[in-house]
């Protein structure tokens, strides 16, 4: 009897390591995964963090036309603002040319006119707002205030407007960022 015992404690004492092993591997394993995917562009007052392979950049690599009932559901880049001071601070939204990445593939003659590139902007609890990229002054697509300690996401989707000029499938691209500018402001909110 105190052999099955001493058995029994022993096969208990493995199967609860084995168990612990594969909890705080699968755990690391996460995480570890989930902070690659993730993209950390901070200033002094926000932190802004792009969920995602892509960070900020914005790449539509052919033409494919379609509705805006289509481009609502294309590819999302989802980012989070995070307001860490302890005033309300005013910041903008831009979406601009990626120069750096033209710059570096050469392919300035080749990107997507912006007059055929809607995209969508939608804070959460929000409904999605529709514009056309050449619309934008300067790239701005909007200007906000937080509030101390508060955050804020967003999700932006790209696509190119459904009759258009352009044959489908040409070799034309288009590369973007998406630029979160702390306007350094300080704002007095009422509540």
């Amino acid at each position: 009897m105190k052999y099955i015992i001493k058995y029994r404690k022993k096969e208990i004492f493995v199967v609860v390591m084995i168990l612990l092993f594969a909890i705080f591997t699968t755990r690391y394993i996460y995480y570890k995964f989930e902070n690659i995917s993730n993209f950390d562009y901070n200033t002094d007052a926000l932190d802004i963090t792009f969920h995602g392979k892509a960070g900020a950049e914005v790449n539509l690599l052919k033409v494919t036309p379609v509705t805006d009932a289509v481009g609502l559901s294309s590819k999302a880049y989802k980012f989070t603002i995070k307001n860490n001071t302890k005033s309300s601070i005013k910041y903008s939204i831009h979406i601009n040319e990626n120069k750096n990445l033209i710059k570096t593939d050469d392919c300035g003659e080749y990107q997507i006119p912006t007059n055929i590139i809607n995209f969508s902007i939608h804070k959460k609890n929000e409904k999605a707002r529709i514009y056309t990229l050449n619309n934008l002054i300067d790239g701005k697509v909007l200007s906000r205030i937080i509030k101390a300690g508060a955050e804020e996401e967003y999700t932006m989707r790209f696509w190119i407007v459904n009759n258009n000029t352009l044959p489908t499938g040409a070799k034309l691209h288009y590369h973007g960022i998406i630029d979160v500018i702390d306007e350094g402001v300080e704002v007095a909110l009422s509540s």
